[in-house]
């Protein structure tokens, strides 16, 4: 049999055009010959793509190739092509080099109408799939699966995504940049607000990726989440030194969950200064919490060394674990001032020379860090007990699935990459993105009419356990 496929184009003046787009022949005898094939469903799509262009372009060209001030056509200088890429491959349009008119004095010099159609020669889907599956996949396997499925360029590479995607992050940075970093407003016409919803809680970490300017070393990044009982989990995500203003990002973040001035938020993280720095000043109504699970980290490491203080000196290892034992207690209870104490009377106890343990100096400098973080960090050490006992939040843990879901999966583990600054946080900011559902709102708002898919999908839902 023999199929022909026609694309039949009625213009506004009521003129028809007929144009053969794709002829192929099918047989019926075997089941590889029935519905169009993969090879055959590209060559297709790839036709019908460059003739649909071709014929808007021709349209725009010629309602535009008038003076809109005296109506006359523009005097022509000559032709120039440009090449126009397509999730359907590469479209390549001729058009007309106009003079401007002599009665629009402004304006001197030639001009073109094609660059005035396609002010990017990326198409918006092409960038939206590029940037949507480069977040969730390795840039060249991106590349090979958009290849596998669609007749896009064969010159597609992982660099050509990866630029892509950093031109979509940088305008979304942008976009940023215009929000406001801290809560702006009167005291007096906060408390005139409607009843706030439930209390948000965010919780914020770090997690390291491998650097690629200096192989051997790591560099930071900070990522976390916000939620509550009545709205949806939202992820952000940065790296330090690359995001001038952190304080944007997060409150965008919350904005978008609709959050009021008078209403109650708590932040909780592992109290160290780049993140306390992030969190205050931000929200009128914010408390502060230190992450309980960070604390029991570091007494687990403290009793390791007491424990491994009774070989050498039983009697003092007795002590100081009955002293950690009861520092634990009262920051439970929330009396930093106390478990201080009982730190110093440990310290006095290691000061003693007549201890032999080999690692005492290093049991010391480890009570040391963490005097100190507890010092540094004791105006946001609540009654862990009672906020247990209610039900509240008091550790990170859920920032943890959120590390390995913003970072892990797709930058460190299994794959063992190597990033720069700048691109580890444009790959943060995307990802971060498409995992909360936001990434097709950001199109719709820079393309009017961007349309990707009509069934609408929960945020995160299909795209959260992605690489």
């Amino acid at each position: 049999m023999r199929f022909k496929i026609q694309m039949v184009i009625e213009n506004d003046d009521e003129q028809t055009t007929i144009e053969d787009i794709f002829t192929f022949e099918k047989g019926a005898s075997h089941v590889v010959d029935i519905g169009l094939s993969l090879s055959e469903s590209k060559q297709l799509l790839k036709r019908l793509q460059s003739s649909l262009v071709q014929a808007q372009a021709k349209t725009f060209i010629k309602t535009m190739g008038q003076c809109g001030a005296c109506h006359k056509s523009h005097r022509i200088k000559g032709s120039h092509t440009i090449q126009y890429r397509t999730l359907f491959g590469i479209v390549v349009i001729d058009g007309p080099r106009l003079h401007h008119c002599h009665c629009d004095k402004a304006h001197s010099g030639t001009f073109s109408l094609l660059k005035q159609l396609f002010s990017e020669h990326v198409s918006s889907e092409l960038k939206y799939i590029e940037t949507k599956w480069g977040s969730l996949i390795p840039y060249g396997l991106t590349a090979k699966l958009m290849k596998d499925l669609l007749p896009v360029s064969r010159t597609l590479n992982a660099s050509t995504i990866k630029n892509h995607l950093h031109n979509v992050a940088q305008r979304m940075e942008k976009d940023l940049q215009e929000k406001p970093a801290i809560e702006i407003g009167c005291g007096n016409d906060w408390a005139k607000l409607p009843k706030p919803d439930k209390p948000l809680t965010v919780g914020i970490d770090g997690g390291y990726v491998r650097n690629w300017n200096k192989k051997k070393s790591n560099f930071e990044v900070i990522t976390g989440k916000s939620f509550s009982k009545t709205k949806s989990a939202k992820r952000f995500g940065f790296v330090q030194r690359q995001d001038p203003n952190p304080r944007h990002r997060l409150m965008d973040v919350l904005q978008k969950q609709g959050m009021q001035a008078n209403q109650q938020i708590e932040f909780l993280s592992d109290g160290a200064e780049n993140l306390r720095s992030l969190q205050y000043l931000m929200y009128p109504e914010a408390s502060h919490t230190l992450d309980w699970f960070h604390i029991t980290m570091k007494l687990t490491v403290l009793n390791q060394f007491a424990k491994g203080l009774r070989n050498s000196d039983p009697e003092a290892a007795k002590l100081i674990i009955q002293d950690l034992e009861s520092s634990k207690w009262y920051l439970w209870h929330g009396n930093s001032e106390r478990a201080l104490d009982k730190l110093d009377e440990c310290y006095w106890r290691l000061e003693d020379e007549g201890i032999t343990y080999d690692n005492r100096k290093r049991f010391i400098k480890h009570l040391e860090e963490f005097n100190t973080y507890i010092t540094n960090n004791r105006q946001i050490i609540p009654n862990y007990g009672e906020k247990y006992r209610y039900g509240e939040t008091i550790t990170t843990a859920f920032v943890e699935s959120t590390v390995n879901e913003v970072i892990a999966k797709r930058m460190v583990k299994k794959q063992q990459m190597q990033w720069t600054r700048k691109g580890a946080h444009y790959m943060i900011q995307t990802r971060t993105a498409v995992l909360n559902g936001e990434l097709t709102g950001y199109f719709e708002q820079w393309y009017p009419g961007f349309k990707i898919d009509d069934e609408q999908q929960i945020p995160g839902e299909d795209v959260k356990m992605a690489a």
